[in-house]
């Protein structure tokens, strides 16, 4: 069967309800990564729910090499079971909702295992959340937390030829297209052939026109703007 399609606004207000009774999920260790209009945290158990009613669609998976169809809580929790790359990223993507939590709304990692040349940027949002520039915000936030804070000099991107949404948003953070190559979609149950996409430090300095990410402790009590690629001395 389908999923049901649902309105942005329903389904902020079914996570929100769902969030209030099974009680919020913390950040956890470390900081999360605030910009205008997101949260980026650490996804814990408490998300799994969500995160596979999120994911549990077609139109998602079709386009993400390792994402299964159908997705189950199983899948999310496995996924959140999965300790964070070394020197990588991976975070929930929020977005901040007005007298409540932020509310998830998919995920953005960034991957430099399972044998990849450089550390790979990957992004998805449930789809009652495209076209409203989440993505790009997101991605921008981990490139920036990339280059300033865990030094890598250049990243990449995979990205299936057949998606338009997805190459648009990537050449917006300033990606340039690096070739072609056939790369295994559990998806598909076969090989697909995948845009590559790459970034260095160079080009992203003479790109960045966002705005300065900032941090937020666990507790949420603090924040300040990521500068020079390291944290104040004092908060």
């Amino acid at each position: 069967m389908p999923p049901v399609e649902r309105s942005e606004r329903e389904l902020l207000e079914s996570i929100i309800g769902e969030a209030g009774d099974r009680g919020h999920a913390r950040p956890g260790e470390g900081l999360a990564i605030e910009t205008r209009r997101l949260l980026l945290r650490a996804p814990t158990a408490a998300d799994a729910a969500v995160i596979a009613e999120l994911a549990d669609n077609p139109r998602v998976a079709q386009n993400l090499l390792g994402m299964p169809h159908p997705y189950r809580i199983g899948d999310a929790l496995a996924w959140i079971a999965e300790p964070a790359p070394a020197n990588g990223q991976k975070h929930l993507v929020c977005v901040r909702a007005r007298d409540a939590a932020p509310v998830p709304i998919g995920a953005v990692t960034l991957d430099h295992r399972r044998g990849a040349r450089l550390p790979t940027l990957g992004c998805w949002l449930g789809e009652a959340f495209w076209g409203r520039g989440y993505s790009t915000e997101a991605c921008h936030a981990v490139i920036d937390y990339a280059f300033l804070h865990q030094g890598h000099e250049r990243l990449s991107f995979h990205c299936r030829v057949t998606n338009a949404a997805g190459r648009r948003v990537i050449e917006k953070c300033g990606f340039q297209w690096a070739g072609q190559e056939l790369q295994a979609s559990v998806f598909h149950g076969t090989v697909v052939a995948v845009d590559r996409f790459q970034i260095d430090r160079r080009t992203w300095e003479s790109l960045r026109r966002w705005e300065p990410l900032r941090f937020v402790e666990d507790d949420g009590d603090a924040a300040w703007p990521l500068q020079g690629g390291r944290r104040p001395a004092e908060v």
